[in-house]
């Protein structure tokens, strides 16, 4: 039941009732709401310089103390392995005396006015722990810290999953909602997070039969297992196929295509190429013979009975506990709270989505025929096969919308923020570093600074590659908004003997208040961390140097960030990017298309200021082959909910069969035969019944910039709309509700059918989806 986010990943994997957000997706929200002149002009800053040295000369741009020392994040007693041990074990005890007061509620009408409150606190003390636990044992270098984080990780995590089943705290919550004056006295903020509280209680067979939870734990922990076999199946390695030299005549010309063919001739032997290595890739990009490509396809796409057999069940037991809790489908359990509601909603959007996406993809196929056709010689044209793909479209690197001159990783941060400036009032300023505050010298400190507000969180940069470090790009939400000062702590302490067991728990919770100018009380502010795998600058090299994908992806995971730091709201669960699976894509993809802008990309340039800044469009050329990924991505999607689907329950359920019927009757290429991609398909575990929420948020992203944004980027009063309807309600606010009052749509509103299918409609004028999971 605890949730777990990947900061360019899709962000809540299954919403616990006290849950966190790590990592991402990003699966992590007052805000300032002043509208400013769409002409200002803004004059250079001395940060600017400050951002470009600290990126492009880390040893001699990273602001630093010496003289002062601290623990990971500032927190004084984090600066050893075993100080973390000692926080989780004095938050554990802090979290039960939190409990037993929400137990106690009853007994006075004042405390149950203040359950909610309550509650949140409750889920913050412990995510508070566990998401910086999840960061340190995905960045930190030393195995001692990792160790002891894993174990707090698992420690607390235990403990949450108790509390996610806990009749008395539900029974507390039902009380409170079934009260009309308590119910009137909250926020909407608060009530939304009650009703957030219910729902997840409502899922976890809270009001079954003891017989019946325990059936449902027993459920749940077989999903979890089967779940983890079925990811680790999904990128192990596949056996190798044999080529022949023969096959491998005429390779296409390339460095590395020679060597496969002198190596082939040399030996005079069958080559063993295995699935995913450089060899399967050259000969899938450049064999012109098809019989070689068909073999590494199919070797690329086979299963073994087991490992079908395995994700089979995984599907089963999910479609049998959302059975057991009144569901009649995994999907329809998982969707109810979702924008999309429930699965037929879900289809509505896949459907009108995949119509008006196959006349672009149809279009790309016969491009790809007529290649096949011309290379063949034959006389009409071909069927292009799954094996086809690459080698008739080659593979383009993705390029700038207008030249550019190379692009330092100092000036992309020193744009980005720039960017934020015109659109927010929000800047981004290096902050100083004191000894022990972060795992490794490659980390460097952002202080997120409203114009207004004055400092509203901390970026945390952590972007070059090392050994043991996670791989990939991520936004980690180590610490999300929350209001402090009303937390009550003394109404928590009833029992004697336990003061010294609390402390590290309160010299982590002391350091997390501040004052916001111009608000009303302390706040917890964000705290996010970014990861990424960047070349680490050197002397000799230069500064870093960032290929177009990695500035996409700069501005992907700076889009997760924005969010945490703008949606500042007064309660935990909602803060940030803590809203639904299927909208808290919408601000990174969003700033992916910022990218688009020649107006945006001059703020690369440390000598132009905004008065120089013109109103040039680019003219960017869109890889046709990327629709036929599109379409298939669509394809995915609609296989996802099929198996999330009441007919998995049925004995002659294949999910073989399916893929096949799907690919032949919806797709544009048929389905290999002798092939089942399906138990590679590792999303089916994190992403269950939600893997069209990617798609569903580049569709609305894209209709969100051509509408608001794409004439005029950095129009100040169009940033400040967007972050007033939409950043700065985190999850506090229904989503359909924030995307109508941003684009003025009321028939948005409601969210239903016709809402879904309109979404579904949005997508066809812009070409491409990147998937970025």
């Amino acid at each position: 039941m605890i949730a777990r986010t990947a900061g360019n990943t899709l962000h809540r994997l299954s919403r616990p009732i006290f849950r966190f957000r790590g990592c991402l997706h990003t699966k992590n929200t007052v805000l300032a709401r002043r509208a400013a002149s769409t002409s200002v002009t803004l004059p250079a800053s001395t940060d600017d310089a400050e951002l470009v040295s600290l990126f492009d000369k880390p040893q001699l741009g990273r602001k630093s103390s010496p003289l002062s020392y601290s623990g990971i994040f500032q927190h004084p007693q984090l600066t050893t392995p075993a100080a973390f041990s000692a926080l989780a074990d004095s938050t554990l005890v802090r979290a039960q005396l939190l409990t037993e007061r929400i137990l106690r509620a009853r007994e006075s009408r004042g405390e149950l006015f203040k359950v909610i409150k309550n509650l949140d606190r409750l889920s913050d003390t412990l995510c508070g722990v566990i998401d910086l636990a999840e960061l340190v044992r995905n960045a930190h270098p030393d195995p001692l810290w990792v160790e002891s984080a894993s174990e707090s990780y698992e420690k607390l995590c235990e403990f949450m999953n108790v509390l996610n089943t806990h009749v008395g705290l539900y029974e507390v919550l039902q009380a409170v909602l079934s009260d009309p004056e308590i119910v009137q006295s909250l926020t909407p903020e608060a009530y939304q997070t009650a009703l957030i509280f219910w729902r997840d209680f409502e899922k976890s067979a809270i009001k079954l039969a003891p017989e019946q939870r325990e059936q449902f734990v027993s459920l749940s922990s077989e999903i979890l297992a089967v779940g983890r076999d079925f990811v680790n199946d999904a990128s192990a390695p596949r056996p190798p196929t044999t080529i022949k030299p023969s096959e491998l005549q005429g390779l296409k010309d390339n460095g590395m295509g020679a060597r496969l063919q002198r190596q082939a001739w040399f030996t005079q032997r069958d080559l063993m190429v295995y699935p995913g290595s450089h060899q399967a890739h050259m000969i899938m990009r450049s064999a012109p013979d098809e019989a070689p490509r068909r073999k590494v396809y199919t070797a690329s796409h086979a299963s073994t009975p087991e490992q079908i057999e395995r994700l089979e069940r995984l599907l089963h037991t999910r479609a049998e506990l959302a059975q057991l809790v009144g569901f009649d489908s995994y999907a329809g359990m998982t969707l109810n709270d979702k924008m999309a509601k429930t699965p037929e909603n879900v289809s509505h959007f896949l459907d009108t989505f995949l119509d008006h996406t196959s006349l672009f993809a149809r279009s790309a196929l016969h491009t790809l025929s007529m290649r096949k056709q011309a290379h063949l010689g034959a006389a009409s044209l071909p069927i292009i096969q799954a094996w086809d793909r690459d080698y008739y479209c080659p593979p383009e690197a993705p390029a700038p919308p207008v030249p550019l001159p190379p692009l330092s990783l100092g000036r992309v941060f020193m744009g980005l923020s720039r960017l934020f400036k015109h659109l927010y009032g929000i800047t981004l300023r290096p902050a100083e570093v004191v000894s022990g505050e972060v795992w490794h010298s490659d980390v460097h400190k952002l202080e997120v600074v409203d114009e207004d507000a004055g400092i509203v969180g901390w970026i945390y940069a952590d972007l070059f590659a090392r050994g043991g470090k996670s791989c990939g790009a991520a936004h980690y939400t180590v610490r999300c908004s929350r209001r402090t000062d009303d937390d009550d702590e003394a109404g928590d302490l009833r029992v004697e003997g336990v003061e010294g067991y609390l402390q590290p728990s309160r010299d982590f919770e002391a350091v997390k208040r501040h004052k916001v100018r111009g608000q009303i009380g302390e706040f917890q502010l964000p705290l996010v961390v970014l990861l990424c795998e960047f070349t680490r600058p050197t002397i000799a090299r230069g500064p870093t140097v960032l290929e177009w994908h990695e500035v996409q992806t700069l501005f992907h995971e700076m889009g997760h960030a924005m969010h945490s730091m703008i949606g500042r709201t007064e309660y935990h669960n909602v803060a940030g990017t803590r809203c639904a699976t299927d909208f808290v894509e919408l601000p990174s993809i969003l700033m992916e298309h910022f990218l688009n802008s020649p107006r945006v990309l001059s703020l690369f340039d440390p000598d132009t200021n905004s008065s120089s800044i013109t109103h040039q469009t680019g003219n960017h050329h869109e890889d046709p082959c990327r629709f036929i990924d599109t379409h298939s991505n669509i394809l995915l999607s609609i296989l996802d909910q099929i198996y999330h689907s009441p007919s998995v329950l049925d004995p002659k359920f294949d999910s073989t069969e399916a893929l096949a019927r799907l690919h032949n009757t919806r797709g544009l290429i048929p389905h290999a035969p002798g092939t089942s991609f399906q138990t590679q398909f590792g999303h089916l575990f994190g992403y269950g019944a939600t893997y069209y929420s990617y798609l569903f948020d580049r569709a609305i992203a894209s209709h969100v910039w051509r509408k608001m944004f794409s004439n005029d980027p950095l129009n100040r009063e169009t940033g400040e709309k967007y972050k007033r309807e939409v950043l700065g309600y985190g999850g506090g606010k229904d989503p359909w509700m924030m995307l109508s009052a941003l684009l003025n749509a009321p028939e948005l509103e409601v969210g239903d059918a016709e809402a879904m299918r309109e979404v579904g409609r949005w997508r066809v004028e812009d070409g491409v989806v990147n998937e970025r999971h």
